[in-house]
């Protein structure tokens, strides 16, 4: 029997995001060395461990204007160093982004790193995002990762995300039901329209009482003040621009703020 990601060993895991500095090969990358770069990521990661978070998302997020499926290799190779690095020095659950939808380079990462889960943007749609289309990818990484025996990654995948639109035009429960049954998902996330901007609870709902089975993942807008609606209707949450200082997504992550959020998830799961 195969063994599931350590992420879902928690009753709606929250999972707190690490976005790295610009990477060595993206346009705004000012030459730091790789070394204060892994201090950055480290500190980030201390700080969601120490709020009491559930799992760690990694992610290139200010390697904008992202370059669609196929990064470059030093981004890889730095994201590999720090990845190392996090994996060693924190005892949670750890997933991966490359941002935008190369899921080659996620499913070789977590493979390599025995790493937990990996995020991925567009897994059974045809999406338009304003990076360029977006192919699916879903039969490509369940290939890879049946060759490389990587059986406990959770695959995480955006159903109709932010910043993307679906061609034909479907409904968004349609397209989870997809990444389910059809792809192979563990679980789907729903998004608002911008980062940091709260999903509709409808949007949830719909796709719960259509696809039953479905795992529901939030991917924005979660704060200790709407955490108890959603919990009720979600299955878990990714969480970025509120854990970090004043709720700025620009800003470092404050354990604080992080604590805050997980005592009220903690006392919802301890009813």
């Amino acid at each position: 029997m195969v063994m599931k990601s350590k992420l879902f060993s928690v009753e709606k895991p929250i999972i707190g995001m690490v976005h790295l500095p610009p990477l060595p090969g993206a346009p705004t990358y000012s030459g730091q060395p790789l070394s204060s770069i892994i201090k950055f990521a480290l500190s980030e990661a201390k700080a969601l461990e120490d709020g009491g978070i559930d799992a760690i998302l990694v992610e290139n997020f200010n390697d904008y204007p992202y370059l669609v499926n196929n990064v470059s290799k030093s981004t890889i190779i730095a994201m590999a160093a720090v990845l190392y690095e996090i994996k060693e020095s924190v005892n949670l659950p750890i997933g991966v982004n490359v941002l935008f939808n190369d899921v080659e380079a996620e499913i070789y990462l977590a493979s390599c790193l025995d790493l937990d889960f990996i995020r991925v943007e567009g897994f059974v749609d045809l999406l338009i995002s304003d990076m360029g289309p977006i192919m699916p990818s879903a039969p490509v990484l369940l290939r890879l990762k049946h060759i490389l025996k990587a059986e406990k990654v959770a695959i995480l995948a955006d159903v109709q995300g932010k910043y993307t639109s679906v061609l034909p035009p479907k409904s968004i429960e349609e397209s989870a039901r997809d990444a389910l049954e059809r792809g192979g998902a563990d679980a789907v996330i729903v998004t608002g329209a911008r980062t940091g901007e709260a999903v509709p609870r409808g949007l949830v709902q719909t796709i719960k009482s259509r696809v039953p089975e479905a795992r529901v993942f939030l991917g924005s807008g979660v704060t200790p003040e709407n955490i108890v609606e959603v919990f009720e209707i979600c299955d878990g949450a990714i969480v970025g621009s509120y854990f970090k200082k004043d709720g700025n997504v620009k800003n470092p992550v404050d354990a604080v703020r992080v604590r805050k959020l997980m005592e009220v998830v903690h006392k919802m799961r301890d009813k």
